[in-house]
């Protein structure tokens, strides 16, 4: 959403910044630095829909050239 300085884009840009932080320090950091053995198929998938989710907003994110 663009930048109206509403609440509702505070929350959201808040949200999608702890999810990305929550998603890397709890999936993606643990198993990368230790040697966790291979997931169950259906945990696999969570974790790769959690990704997924992170992925779809990134791609969907707009930058904003400073005036």
């Amino acid at each position: 959403m663009a930048d109206d300085g509403s609440e509702t884009y505070k929350n959201l840009h808040r949200g999608a910044m702890c999810y990305a932080e929550g998603i890397y320090a709890a999936i993606r950091n643990p198993a990368n630095h230790s040697v966790l053995g291979e997931l169950p198929a259906d945990e696999a998938l969570e974790q790769l829909a959690a990704f997924s989710v992170l992925a779809r907003w990134v791609d969907q994110a707009t930058i904003d050239k400073a005036p």
